[in-house]
């Protein structure tokens, strides 16, 4: 599988700073946005399927959450 960048502690402080900071559905777009990019590093077509499932889910995923973003605050209001 593809492999950038360091690593980072095995903790996940680096994450866990970001995600109580920014908002989840933020995350999973740029994660999305990311993995796009995976595919065509792939080097069979089994890890290219892989990756390009996994972008799209992650796509879905962070839209479903977004819409219930919003839900949430107009039931609140």
């Amino acid at each position: 599988m593809v492999r950038r960048g360091k690593k980072r502690g095995r903790d996940g402080s680096a994450i866990v700073g970001i995600a109580r900071k920014v908002w989840p559905h933020a995350i999973l777009k740029a994660l999305a946005k990311e993995y796009k990019s995976y595919p065509r590093h792939a080097r069979n077509r089994a890890e290219f399927e892989f990756w390009d499932k996994v972008s799209k889910s992650t796509a879905n995923l962070a839209s479903g959450m977004e819409k219930w973003m919003d839900e949430f605050g107009e039931d609140d209001e």
